[in-house]
């Protein structure tokens, strides 16, 4: 999903504001820009950004959520009533039965869109980091559990290979790096180079195999959930040494 910067210059920078949807998203659907830095907040921490999910594009009831996620309807409840508060949320239906009707809630927005300014962020870098952080850690502590389940505990093996390339792997021994594709150990990689040199033909290249296996396996409905990170880009002068 892409986001067109086509919003107006005379929003003011505290009111959420309508807009035309961007590409990739159904027609007629209606972006929101929240410029409010505690609004903001709840859309870009990662935690309260879940609590918000399941009523992005779909209609639910505290009930309905409180069944599908497990939580206590009272905590769906409070931060529904939180999300309501700060204009994210609204009531689209309410559901005759005795007693109190059930209110459905639905997020105003298809897409909410927080321009770089409106986060605490103190520049882009930061904001990055933010973001990806919760699943690094997810992905971090997930890596170390299935190794260490699969091998034990591992040190770290230093050389210089025969492409000339100085190498550092996890191994169990000194003589062995671990066999990341074992055919008995688990589906487990965590690879970083960061001397990879190629041409930008190639790069293109490989940016286009990249998004495509990504994309050929997270239409999968397996049975075990994994975290997934590809990450590519040219070195920078400033960050190169």
């Amino acid at each position: 999903m892409s986001i067109l910067e086509s919003h107006s210059p005379s929003v003011s920078s505290d009111t959420p504001s309508r807009t035309s949807a961007p590409t990739g998203t159904q027609e007629g659907a209606a972006t929101l820009v929240v410029r409010d830095p505690e609004h903001a907040r709840l859309l870009l921490n990662a935690r309260t950004r879940a609590h918000l999910a399941p009523f992005l594009g779909e209609a639910c009831s505290v009930s309905e959520v409180a069944r599908a996620t497990g939580v206590k309807a009272n905590t769906v409840l409070r931060r529904v009533q939180r999300f309501v508060r700060a204009g994210l949320l609204e009531v689209v239906e309410e559901r005759p039965r005795r007693g109190r009707p059930i209110r459905t809630y639905r997020a105003v927005a298809e897409v909410f869109f927080v321009p770089f300014e409106a986060s605490a962020a103190a520049d882009l870098d930061a904001a990055l980091a933010e973001r990806e952080a919760p699943v690094a850690r997810v992905l971090r502590r997930s890596v170390v559990r299935a190794r260490r389940e699969a091998i034990g505990t591992w040190g770290t093996r230093i050389y210089r290979d025969g492409r000339g390339q100085v190498q550092v792997h996890m191994a169990v021994r000194p003589e062995a790096d671990v066999a990341p594709l074992d055919p008995d150990g688990p589906a487990v990689l965590s690879a970083w180079r960061e001397g990879v040199t190629l041409d930008y033909v190639d790069a293109k290249a490989l940016q286009r195999e990249l998004v495509a296996l990504l994309e050929k396996y997270e239409g999968k409905r397996g049975g075990q959930r994994y975290v997934l990170h590809l990450g590519l880009a040219p070195v920078a002068t400033e960050v190169a040494s």
